[in-house]
Protein backbone atom coordinates (compact mmCIF):
# COMPACT_ATOMS: atom_id res chain seq x y z
CA UNK A 1 0.00 0.00 0.00
CA UNK A 2 1.37 3.44 -0.98
CA UNK A 3 2.20 5.65 1.98
CA UNK A 4 0.50 9.04 2.42
CA UNK A 5 3.22 10.70 0.56
CA UNK A 6 2.80 8.63 -2.32
CA UNK A 7 -0.61 8.94 -2.79
CA UNK A 8 -1.67 10.92 -5.95
CA UNK A 9 -2.61 14.80 -4.39
CA UNK A 10 -6.60 14.35 -5.72
CA UNK A 11 -6.86 11.33 -2.85
CA UNK A 12 -6.96 14.34 0.03
CA UNK A 13 -10.04 15.61 -1.86
CA UNK A 14 -11.50 12.13 -2.05
CA UNK A 15 -14.23 10.01 0.80
CA UNK A 16 -11.98 8.37 2.52
CA UNK A 17 -14.23 5.53 2.00
CA UNK A 18 -13.27 5.10 -1.51
CA UNK A 19 -9.60 5.31 -0.71
CA UNK A 20 -9.97 2.20 1.90
CA UNK A 21 -11.99 0.69 -0.78
CA UNK A 22 -9.32 1.05 -3.44
CA UNK A 23 -6.89 -0.11 -0.48
CA UNK A 24 -9.00 -3.30 0.11
CA UNK A 25 -9.44 -4.20 -3.39
CA UNK A 26 -5.69 -4.11 -4.04
CA UNK A 27 -5.01 -6.59 -1.06
CA UNK A 28 -8.00 -8.65 -2.65
CA UNK A 29 -6.78 -8.32 -6.07
CA UNK A 30 -9.94 -7.72 -7.23
CA UNK A 31 -10.55 -5.37 -10.21
CA UNK A 32 -13.48 -6.36 -12.62
CA UNK A 33 -14.74 -4.07 -14.85
CA UNK A 34 -18.11 -2.13 -13.76
CA UNK A 35 -20.33 0.28 -15.14
CA UNK A 36 -21.14 3.29 -13.27
CA UNK A 37 -24.00 5.75 -13.89
CA UNK A 38 -24.25 9.35 -12.73
CA UNK A 39 -27.85 11.01 -12.28
CA UNK A 40 -29.02 13.80 -10.62
CA UNK A 41 -32.30 13.99 -8.91
CA UNK A 42 -32.78 18.43 -9.62
CA UNK A 43 -34.23 19.22 -12.99
CA UNK A 44 -34.69 19.80 -15.72
CA UNK A 45 -31.56 21.95 -16.52
CA UNK A 46 -28.19 22.30 -18.70
CA UNK A 47 -25.29 20.20 -18.34
CA UNK A 48 -22.20 21.67 -17.18
CA UNK A 49 -19.04 20.65 -15.58
CA UNK A 50 -19.07 17.47 -17.74
CA UNK A 51 -15.61 18.46 -19.44
CA UNK A 52 -13.78 19.00 -16.69
CA UNK A 53 -14.95 16.26 -15.03
CA UNK A 54 -13.80 14.20 -18.08
CA UNK A 55 -10.99 15.49 -18.23
CA UNK A 56 -9.93 14.86 -14.35
CA UNK A 57 -11.37 11.23 -14.97
CA UNK A 58 -8.76 10.29 -17.93
CA UNK A 59 -6.01 12.60 -16.19
CA UNK A 60 -5.78 10.57 -12.99
CA UNK A 61 -6.82 6.88 -14.49
CA UNK A 62 -5.72 4.53 -16.46
CA UNK A 63 -9.17 3.79 -18.08
CA UNK A 64 -8.51 4.60 -21.26
CA UNK A 65 -5.22 2.51 -21.70
CA UNK A 66 -7.28 -0.89 -20.17
CA UNK A 67 -9.95 -0.32 -22.57
CA UNK A 68 -12.48 1.55 -20.97
CA UNK A 69 -15.41 3.74 -22.28
CA UNK A 70 -16.75 6.67 -21.20
CA UNK A 71 -20.09 8.39 -22.45
CA UNK A 72 -21.39 11.65 -21.52
CA UNK A 73 -24.54 14.39 -22.58
CA UNK A 74 -21.49 17.52 -23.17
CA UNK A 75 -22.01 20.78 -21.86
CA UNK A 76 -24.76 22.42 -22.97
CA UNK A 77 -27.18 20.00 -23.52
CA UNK A 78 -30.19 19.56 -21.33
CA UNK A 79 -30.86 17.23 -19.16
CA UNK A 80 -33.88 15.60 -17.16
CA UNK A 81 -34.00 14.25 -13.63
CA UNK A 82 -32.93 10.87 -13.03
CA UNK A 83 -31.63 11.29 -16.58
CA UNK A 84 -27.91 9.28 -16.92
CA UNK A 85 -25.34 12.01 -18.23
CA UNK A 86 -22.62 9.88 -17.63
CA UNK A 87 -21.62 6.48 -17.98
CA UNK A 88 -17.98 5.12 -17.12
CA UNK A 89 -17.17 1.29 -17.96
CA UNK A 90 -13.96 0.39 -16.49
CA UNK A 91 -12.01 -1.75 -14.31
CA UNK A 92 -12.95 -0.78 -10.48
CA UNK A 93 -9.73 0.12 -9.77
CA UNK A 94 -9.84 3.09 -12.07
CA UNK A 95 -11.84 5.01 -11.36
CA UNK A 96 -13.34 4.22 -7.10
CA UNK A 97 -11.24 6.60 -6.04
CA UNK A 98 -12.36 9.47 -8.64
CA UNK A 99 -16.16 9.61 -7.82
CA UNK A 100 -15.81 11.98 -5.03
CA UNK A 101 -14.11 14.79 -6.98
CA UNK A 102 -15.96 14.41 -10.31
CA UNK A 103 -19.50 14.57 -8.92
CA UNK A 104 -18.27 17.87 -6.93
CA UNK A 105 -17.41 19.24 -10.31
CA UNK A 106 -20.60 18.39 -11.69
CA UNK A 107 -22.87 19.32 -8.73
CA UNK A 108 -21.31 22.74 -8.15
CA UNK A 109 -21.10 23.60 -12.21
CA UNK A 110 -24.93 22.66 -12.42
CA UNK A 111 -25.83 24.65 -9.48
CA UNK A 112 -24.14 28.04 -10.69
CA UNK A 113 -25.16 27.62 -14.26
CA UNK A 114 -28.65 26.61 -13.55
CA UNK A 115 -29.55 28.21 -10.22
CA UNK A 116 -27.01 31.03 -10.17
CA UNK A 117 -26.12 29.32 -7.10
CA UNK A 118 -23.00 31.01 -4.77
CA UNK A 119 -21.16 28.93 -2.03
CA UNK A 120 -22.81 30.62 0.99
CA UNK A 121 -20.50 29.53 4.27
CA UNK A 122 -22.03 31.56 5.99
CA UNK A 123 -24.89 29.71 5.66
CA UNK A 124 -23.16 26.29 5.70
CA UNK A 125 -22.47 26.97 9.07
CA UNK A 126 -25.36 28.26 10.39
CA UNK A 127 -27.62 24.85 8.96
CA UNK A 128 -24.36 22.59 10.06
CA UNK A 129 -24.87 24.07 13.83
CA UNK A 130 -29.22 24.00 13.68
CA UNK A 131 -28.53 19.71 12.91
CA UNK A 132 -25.84 19.54 15.33
CA UNK A 133 -28.00 20.88 18.11
CA UNK A 134 -30.96 18.95 17.18
CA UNK A 135 -28.55 16.14 17.16
CA UNK A 136 -27.97 16.97 21.14
CA UNK A 137 -24.60 14.93 21.97
CA UNK A 138 -24.45 13.01 19.78
CA UNK A 139 -21.48 13.23 16.82
CA UNK A 140 -22.21 14.46 13.64
CA UNK A 141 -19.63 14.46 10.57
CA UNK A 142 -19.59 16.80 7.00
CA UNK A 143 -20.14 14.18 4.40
CA UNK A 144 -20.72 16.77 1.65
CA UNK A 145 -17.70 16.63 -0.20
CA UNK A 146 -19.48 15.23 -3.51
CA UNK A 147 -21.99 18.02 -3.69
CA UNK A 148 -19.21 21.42 -4.76
CA UNK A 149 -16.45 21.48 -6.46
CA UNK A 150 -13.37 20.42 -4.77
CA UNK A 151 -11.33 23.38 -4.59
CA UNK A 152 -13.90 24.84 -2.17
CA UNK A 153 -13.80 21.66 0.20
CA UNK A 154 -11.23 23.04 3.09
CA UNK A 155 -13.28 26.26 3.14
CA UNK A 156 -16.41 24.07 3.17
CA UNK A 157 -15.41 21.54 5.91
CA UNK A 158 -14.49 24.45 8.29
CA UNK A 159 -17.32 25.80 8.15
CA UNK A 160 -19.07 22.67 8.47
CA UNK A 161 -16.97 22.05 11.96
CA UNK A 162 -17.05 25.43 12.88
CA UNK A 163 -20.75 24.98 12.77
CA UNK A 164 -20.33 21.78 15.18
CA UNK A 165 -19.59 19.00 12.84
CA UNK A 166 -16.59 16.70 14.44
CA UNK A 167 -14.77 15.85 11.44
CA UNK A 168 -15.48 15.14 7.49
CA UNK A 169 -15.16 12.81 4.95
CA UNK A 170 -12.03 13.85 3.51
CA UNK A 171 -8.21 14.27 4.39
CA UNK A 172 -9.13 17.74 3.18
CA UNK A 173 -11.76 18.77 5.05
CA UNK A 174 -10.94 16.86 8.07
CA UNK A 175 -7.63 18.52 8.71
CA UNK A 176 -9.16 21.53 9.79
CA UNK A 177 -10.27 19.54 12.91
CA UNK A 178 -6.62 18.25 12.71
CA UNK A 179 -7.67 14.86 11.77
CA UNK A 180 -8.01 12.52 8.65
CA UNK A 181 -11.08 12.10 6.83
CA UNK A 182 -13.81 9.98 8.39
CA UNK A 183 -16.14 6.84 6.56
CA UNK A 184 -15.51 3.01 6.35
CA UNK A 185 -17.45 1.44 3.35
CA UNK A 186 -20.11 2.80 0.25
CA UNK A 187 -22.05 0.79 -2.07
CA UNK A 188 -19.78 1.07 -4.57
CA UNK A 189 -17.63 -1.84 -2.56
CA UNK A 190 -20.35 -3.86 -2.00
CA UNK A 191 -21.60 -4.02 -5.39
CA UNK A 192 -18.10 -5.42 -6.03
CA UNK A 193 -18.58 -8.01 -3.28
CA UNK A 194 -22.29 -8.83 -4.46
CA UNK A 195 -20.76 -10.19 -7.78
CA UNK A 196 -17.55 -11.49 -6.15
CA UNK A 197 -19.69 -13.85 -3.69
CA UNK A 198 -23.68 -13.37 -4.23
CA UNK A 199 -26.15 -10.40 -3.26
CA UNK A 200 -27.48 -12.06 0.29
CA UNK A 201 -23.62 -12.00 1.31
CA UNK A 202 -22.58 -8.61 -0.02
CA UNK A 203 -22.81 -6.54 3.00
CA UNK A 204 -21.52 -8.91 5.63
CA UNK A 205 -18.67 -9.86 3.10
CA UNK A 206 -17.82 -6.53 2.59
CA UNK A 207 -17.76 -5.54 6.21
CA UNK A 208 -15.56 -8.71 6.44
CA UNK A 209 -13.10 -7.86 4.33
CA UNK A 210 -12.74 -4.27 5.82
CA UNK A 211 -12.21 -6.25 9.00
CA UNK A 212 -9.52 -8.20 7.61
CA UNK A 213 -7.46 -5.06 6.13
CA UNK A 214 -8.02 -1.76 7.83
CA UNK A 215 -6.10 -0.76 10.78
CA UNK A 216 -7.17 -1.90 14.83
CA UNK A 217 -7.92 2.08 14.99
CA UNK A 218 -10.39 2.18 12.50
CA UNK A 219 -14.39 1.75 13.93
CA UNK A 220 -15.81 -1.41 11.93
CA UNK A 221 -19.06 0.55 10.78
CA UNK A 222 -21.17 -2.14 7.94
CA UNK A 223 -23.41 -0.19 5.29
CA UNK A 224 -26.29 -2.22 5.73
CA UNK A 225 -29.20 -0.61 3.37
CA UNK A 226 -27.52 -2.27 -0.37
CA UNK A 227 -29.53 -5.32 -0.23
CA UNK A 228 -32.62 -3.29 1.12
CA UNK A 229 -32.90 -5.71 4.44
CA UNK A 230 -31.39 -3.47 6.32
CA UNK A 231 -32.62 -5.53 9.60
CA UNK A 232 -31.41 -9.13 7.80
CA UNK A 233 -27.69 -7.51 6.88
CA UNK A 234 -27.94 -5.82 10.14
CA UNK A 235 -28.20 -8.89 12.13
CA UNK A 236 -26.16 -11.33 10.05
CA UNK A 237 -23.06 -8.55 9.94
CA UNK A 238 -23.10 -8.35 14.20
CA UNK A 239 -23.31 -11.87 14.43
CA UNK A 240 -20.39 -12.12 12.02
CA UNK A 241 -17.87 -9.11 13.13
CA UNK A 242 -16.95 -9.33 16.89
CA UNK A 243 -15.53 -6.10 16.77
CA UNK A 244 -18.35 -4.18 14.55
CA UNK A 245 -18.95 -1.25 15.94
CA UNK A 246 -22.30 0.35 14.43
CA UNK A 247 -24.35 -0.28 11.34
CA UNK A 248 -24.51 3.22 9.03
CA UNK A 249 -28.20 3.04 7.66
CA UNK A 250 -28.19 4.91 4.41
CA UNK A 251 -31.95 3.86 2.51
CA UNK A 252 -32.43 5.72 -0.71
CA UNK A 253 -35.66 7.44 -1.81
CA UNK A 254 -36.38 4.45 -3.65
CA UNK A 255 -36.86 2.05 -1.17
CA UNK A 256 -38.90 1.65 2.02
CA UNK A 257 -36.83 0.46 4.67
CA UNK A 258 -37.07 -3.37 5.47
CA UNK A 259 -39.85 -3.63 8.63
CA UNK A 260 -40.51 0.53 7.98
CA UNK A 261 -44.40 1.64 7.84
CA UNK A 262 -44.77 3.07 4.53
CA UNK A 263 -47.91 5.82 3.30
CA UNK A 264 -49.72 2.31 1.67
CA UNK A 265 -50.20 1.04 4.72
CA UNK A 266 -52.70 3.64 6.47
CA UNK A 267 -54.57 4.01 2.83
CA UNK A 268 -58.50 3.59 3.43
CA UNK A 269 -57.82 3.23 7.18
CA UNK A 270 -59.87 5.54 9.75
CA UNK A 271 -57.86 7.52 12.44
CA UNK A 272 -59.00 4.40 14.61
CA UNK A 273 -57.18 1.94 12.41
CA UNK A 274 -54.46 4.01 11.80
CA UNK A 275 -53.62 4.55 16.06
CA UNK A 276 -54.35 0.89 16.35
CA UNK A 277 -51.06 0.32 13.82
CA UNK A 278 -48.97 2.34 15.17
CA UNK A 279 -49.73 0.61 18.87
CA UNK A 280 -49.12 -2.43 17.42
CA UNK A 281 -45.79 -1.47 15.33
CA UNK A 282 -44.67 0.57 18.51
CA UNK A 283 -45.98 -1.39 21.43
CA UNK A 284 -47.19 2.00 22.70
CA UNK A 285 -49.27 5.17 21.85
CA UNK A 286 -47.67 7.16 19.63
CA UNK A 287 -48.39 10.73 18.15
CA UNK A 288 -47.46 11.81 14.99
CA UNK A 289 -47.58 15.45 13.83
CA UNK A 290 -49.18 15.73 10.20
CA UNK A 291 -45.75 17.42 9.03
CA UNK A 292 -43.42 14.94 10.36
CA UNK A 293 -45.07 11.96 8.78
CA UNK A 294 -42.99 11.58 5.79
CA UNK A 295 -39.96 11.22 8.22
CA UNK A 296 -42.13 8.26 10.17
CA UNK A 297 -42.91 6.91 7.15
CA UNK A 298 -42.41 5.81 3.47
CA UNK A 299 -39.37 5.74 1.44
CA UNK A 300 -35.44 6.77 2.51
CA UNK A 301 -34.10 6.54 6.14
CA UNK A 302 -37.59 6.58 8.20
CA UNK A 303 -38.25 7.00 11.77
CA UNK A 304 -40.13 3.75 11.66
CA UNK A 305 -37.38 1.95 9.55
CA UNK A 306 -34.32 2.17 12.03
CA UNK A 307 -36.81 1.86 15.18
CA UNK A 308 -37.14 -1.56 13.31
CA UNK A 309 -33.62 -2.11 12.73
CA UNK A 310 -32.93 -0.96 16.88
CA UNK A 311 -35.29 -3.05 17.74
CA UNK A 312 -34.10 -5.90 16.42
CA UNK A 313 -30.95 -5.62 17.74
CA UNK A 314 -31.94 -4.94 21.15
CA UNK A 315 -34.64 -8.31 21.05
CA UNK A 316 -31.28 -10.32 20.15
CA UNK A 317 -28.83 -8.81 22.77
CA UNK A 318 -26.85 -6.39 20.50
CA UNK A 319 -27.99 -3.20 22.27
CA UNK A 320 -24.79 -2.03 22.40
CA UNK A 321 -24.02 -1.54 18.36
CA UNK A 322 -24.65 1.89 17.34
CA UNK A 323 -26.65 3.12 14.66
CA UNK A 324 -25.36 5.94 12.13
CA UNK A 325 -27.59 7.28 10.17
CA UNK A 326 -27.14 9.59 6.12
CA UNK A 327 -28.82 10.24 3.76
CA UNK A 328 -31.35 13.37 3.87
CA UNK A 329 -29.94 14.78 7.45
CA UNK A 330 -29.03 18.11 5.75
CA UNK A 331 -32.95 18.56 5.74
CA UNK A 332 -32.90 20.08 10.00
CA UNK A 333 -36.71 19.14 10.02
CA UNK A 334 -35.48 15.96 9.67
CA UNK A 335 -32.91 15.81 12.47
CA UNK A 336 -36.20 17.54 14.64
CA UNK A 337 -38.68 14.74 13.98
CA UNK A 338 -36.08 12.28 15.30
CA UNK A 339 -35.39 13.87 18.48
CA UNK A 340 -39.43 14.21 18.84
CA UNK A 341 -39.69 10.39 17.97
CA UNK A 342 -37.00 9.54 20.43
CA UNK A 343 -38.92 11.29 23.23
CA UNK A 344 -41.64 9.91 22.34
CA UNK A 345 -40.61 5.94 22.26
CA UNK A 346 -38.32 6.40 25.11
CA UNK A 347 -35.57 4.99 23.14
CA UNK A 348 -32.72 6.11 21.43
CA UNK A 349 -32.76 5.71 17.54
CA UNK A 350 -29.41 7.21 16.17
CA UNK A 351 -26.49 7.25 17.71
CA UNK A 352 -24.33 9.38 15.20
CA UNK A 353 -25.03 11.09 11.47
CA UNK A 354 -23.52 11.42 9.04
CA UNK A 355 -24.52 14.90 7.22
CA UNK A 356 -23.53 16.28 3.41
CA UNK A 357 -26.70 19.09 2.63
CA UNK A 358 -25.60 22.35 4.25
CA UNK A 359 -25.59 24.50 1.30
CA UNK A 360 -28.21 23.95 -2.25
CA UNK A 361 -26.52 22.20 -4.85
CA UNK A 362 -27.50 20.17 -7.66
CA UNK A 363 -25.73 16.92 -5.73
CA UNK A 364 -25.12 14.70 -8.21
CA UNK A 365 -25.14 10.65 -7.71
CA UNK A 366 -23.05 7.69 -9.02
CA UNK A 367 -24.01 4.34 -8.46
CA UNK A 368 -22.27 0.95 -10.37
CA UNK A 369 -24.93 -0.98 -11.72
CA UNK A 370 -22.70 -4.03 -13.67
CA UNK A 371 -19.99 -5.58 -13.07
CA UNK A 372 -18.03 -8.54 -14.79
CA UNK A 373 -14.17 -10.28 -15.77
CA UNK A 374 -14.42 -7.91 -18.85
CA UNK A 375 -16.26 -5.05 -20.41
CA UNK A 376 -18.19 -7.38 -22.76
CA UNK A 377 -19.32 -9.73 -20.28
CA UNK A 378 -20.61 -7.47 -17.52
CA UNK A 379 -24.04 -8.60 -15.28
CA UNK A 380 -26.36 -6.71 -13.37
CA UNK A 381 -25.58 -5.71 -10.38
CA UNK A 382 -26.63 -3.03 -8.09
CA UNK A 383 -28.03 -2.13 -5.11
CA UNK A 384 -31.49 -1.98 -4.53
CA UNK A 385 -33.37 0.53 -5.92
CA UNK A 386 -30.57 1.70 -8.52
CA UNK A 387 -30.96 -0.48 -11.33
CA UNK A 388 -29.04 0.27 -15.08
CA UNK A 389 -31.24 3.33 -16.87
CA UNK A 390 -29.65 3.63 -20.68
CA UNK A 391 -29.46 6.76 -22.04
CA UNK A 392 -29.40 6.73 -25.89
CA UNK A 393 -28.50 10.35 -26.09
CA UNK A 394 -25.02 9.58 -24.39
CA UNK A 395 -22.04 10.78 -26.64
CA UNK A 396 -19.34 8.24 -26.44
CA UNK A 397 -16.17 9.89 -25.16
CA UNK A 398 -13.39 7.35 -24.90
Amino acid sequence: MMSQEQRPDFEKYTDKYFLRSYDILRKENLNPFVRAQVFVRKGPGVVAGMKEAVDFILANSDLKKHGGRVYALPDGETYQPLETILLLEAPVLDIIRLETVYLGIISSSLAVLNDHQKLDLVQAEERMRAVTEAAGHRPVTYFGARHWHFKDDAAISKAAIDGGAVGASTDAGAAYAGKEGSGTIPHALESVYAWKSGKDQAVVNTIIAFDKHMPENVARVALVDYNNKEIDDTLQAARSVPGLAAVRIDTCGENVGQGALSFKDFEGKTEADKEAILRSFFGKSVSVPKADEKYWFGTGVSVTGVYAVRRALNDRGFENLQIMLSSGFGDINKVKAFAAAEKQLGMPLFDSLGVGGIYDSRDSTMDIVSVGETIDAMEPMAKAGRLYRPNPRLKRIV
